[in-house]
């Protein structure tokens, strides 16, 4: 089967999968605010394949009264030409993310991108000229070979393109990678936690003195152009979501998709169950509200733990919550508590201290 074979079949399971579950958002009194198109590599589906795609959802979903004002898709700066960014604007493509990574040729070439440095750039000037005027662009740090003078031109650099949103993640290690088995041989060393640290808060000073506010842990936009999408996902608003791997939540369930592409298309042609779906409890309901939240520079709301979770926040959390205020890694004010900016880099730990 042929790449073309491939992406028809993806097509034609997506917008089956897209046509069945419509009466489970309908029958919930759910509306569509945004879209987005993410994972893997969107930007390799033909501009009639997401027309055929963007159809079965606006013909089978309603649409939120104010509309669907976000309207995303992932991009590779490789796949950008004025045509294919035209045939986004058709679509009804509003905001592109732009998965550039790096400004060095030699980073790009190790983390095995298809693009350079000017191909990004290039592809950047032509969506500003195809009439994107809501992009994102994504930057890594925190991998061995990248010192804190070059993390700091890829900021300016990032920051001379005035994107209206940037967001940063430090390199992981994932099992079945190939960095991983690097890592495994000893042929990849992972910097220690001081270095990432350090380039975690210049990433803050350089986008804070560009104009860029903070939001999220990884997530930095111009006064009031946050993702809408993303952020859903933060304050538990269901969402739907569509092909391998996708997550939904519909407010109580949690589904997954399954992962493997063949899987997916065999299933949804014999109309079968396309993956698993788990009921939260109340207490990983509570774990994943401190979790999403604290996430967020805005942090818990009070006044929900007490609605909400009022038999978890009692002498272990209590305990825990005084313990890491005193110690300056939590702040409470104004009815809410948050992480202050300089020991977010190490929210994971003081996340899972709250957790019961």
């Amino acid at each position: 089967m042929n790449q073309t074979e491939k992406v028809d079949d993806f097509t034609e399971a997506l917008v089956k999968e897209i046509v069945i579950r419509s009466n489970d958002l309908k029958n919930k009194g759910l509306s569509v605010n945004t879209v987005y198109f993410g994972g893997g590599t969107p930007s390799l589906i033909s501009i009639p394949s997401l027309k055929a795609i963007l159809s079965a959802l606006y013909e089978n979903y309603p649409l939120s009264p104010a509309g669907v004002k976000e309207r995303t898709i992932e991009v590779n700066p490789d796949d950008i030409t004025t045509q294919y960014l035209d045939g986004l604007r058709e679509c009804g493509f509003n905001r592109l993310s732009m998965g550039i990574q790096s400004f060095s040729d030699q980073h790009l070439k190790w983390m095995n991108r298809r693009h350079n440095t000017q191909t990004a750039l290039n592809s950047f000037e032509l969506a500003r000229k195809a009439g994107f005027s809501n992009i994102s662009i994504d930057l890594i740090f925190g991998f061995e070979m990248l010192t804190t003078k070059e993390w700091k031109e890829n900021l300016l650099k990032a920051i001379s393109l005035s994107p209206e949103h940037i967001s940063a993640y430090q390199m992981s290690i994932e099992k079945g990678t190939t960095l991983h088995r690097n890592y495994i041989k000893g042929a990849y060393l992972q910097p220690p936690d001081e270095s990432s640290a350090r380039q975690y808060s210049m990433l803050q000073e350089e986008l804070a003195k560009g104009g860029y506010i903070q939001y999220e842990i990884s997530s930095f936009c111009k006064p009031g152009l946050y993702s809408q999408h993303n952020s859903s996902y933060w304050d538990f608003t269901p969402y739907f979501g569509f092909g391998p791997s996708a997550h939904s939540f519909d407010g109580t369930f949690r589904h997954r998709n399954f992962s493997s592409l063949a899987k997916y298309i065999k299933t949804m042609k014999a109309g079968e169950s396309f993956g698993p779906s788990h009921k939260q409890s109340l207490k990983e309901r509570f774990n994943e509200y401190i979790m999403l939240s604290l996430r967020r520079t805005e942090g818990i709301d009070k006044e929900v733990l007490e609605k909400s979770f009022k038999k978890f926040i009692k002498h272990q959390f209590q305990s825990e919550l005084g313990r890491l205020t005193e110690a300056g890694f939590l702040l409470e004010e104004s009815g809410k508590i948050r992480i202050p900016p300089e020991h977010l880099f190490v929210s994971d730990g003081i996340i899972r201290d709250l957790f019961v």
